[in-house]
């Protein structure tokens, strides 16, 4: 199992910021990412009664509640045209998904170094694979979840089988997973120093939910306030998800280069970031 060891001679900050030696320092811890994620995986659900069937019962009661409430509650049957209130669950429950990858990463990271602090400081150990072994997480409940919603698709949709922009999803997603790998360098790094931190990232996780446009459309939104949602890149990435596994249309190319590079961008200062500070952690843990 290949590691890299922390060096005794300090970096400055520009020496992480290169794309190929962070993806070859990355690659070279690959299996004790997934190892670590795996461990994460199995002891989530273990010691309980239904074990790993949690992870898919855990999606449909979600999906059942939020139907209920915005689907029958509130009536947003109508914004799903005529598929109804199945079209409209499968809609939220996409929507959920897709979020779910940037909400389980970015929500886990202020405690992500604080929570292992035996890594700090009896182990040396690459802690910057924490944080993408938390994403190989996320991207493991979206796998299950998208499983569940294949199923109601089958089930509730007219053409029973998704089209092949459905493919398109881990595109879609690509630029989501970026982002969500910069905050949460810069996140698991701060969260070290201010301890606090989680709280108001998980209340600003919430708020984000509701303002992504999961339980409604982009173009549903009353003009005034339609731009500043159409600015949120997780309301984009939402509506882009949704239109590759409906096949309604594929991403918007534009707006999904513009959130790749800047996702690219922001996970190469996260990780610059993150390996500029660990060396502090020690000290403060």
């Amino acid at each position: 199992m290949a590691t890299l060891p922390i060096t005794d001679t300090p970096r400055s900050f520009a020496s992480y910021l290169g794309p190929i030696p962070m993806a070859r320092a990355l690659w070279a811890n690959r299996e004790l990412t997934t190892q670590f994620a795996a461990r994460n995986i199995r002891g989530r659900y273990k010691g309980q009664a239904l074990g790993s069937a949690w992870s898919l019962l855990d999606p449909l009661m979600l999906l059942a509640i939020y139907t209920f409430v915005f689907g029958v509650i509130f009536r947003r049957v109508d914004a799903a045209g005529d598929g109804g209130i199945a079209r409209y669950a499968l809609e939220v429950f996409g929507g959920i998904l897709i979020f779910g990858v940037f909400r389980d990463t970015v929500g886990a990271a202020p405690f992500l170094i604080v929570s292992h602090a035996n890594f700090v400081k009896k182990v040396v150990y690459p802690l910057e694979t924490l944080v993408v072994s938390q994403l190989l997480v996320a991207l493991f409940n979206l796998a299950v979840g998208l499983a569940v919603w294949l199923l109601g698709f089958v089930i509730f949709s007219e053409a029973h089988v998704p089209g092949p922009g459905i493919l398109l999803l881990p595109v879609v997603i690509l630029p989501v997973a970026l982002l969500a790998l910069g905050l949460s360098w810069f996140l698991a790094s701060l969260g070290v120093f201010l301890r606090d931190l989680r709280t108001p990232v998980g209340s600003i996780m919430q708020m984000l939910f509701f303002l992504s446009a999961i339980f409604y459309r982009i173009e549903d939104v009353p003009e005034p306030y339609r731009a500043a949602i159409a600015w949120n890149p997780m309301a984009q990435a939402v509506a882009a998800g949704r239109a590759v596994m409906f096949g309604d249309a594929g991403p918007d190319w534009p707006i999904w280069g513009a959130m790749t590079a800047a996702g690219v961008l922001l996970s190469l200062a996260g990780y610059a970031f993150f390996m500029k500070s660990r060396r502090a952690f020690a000290d403060v843990i």
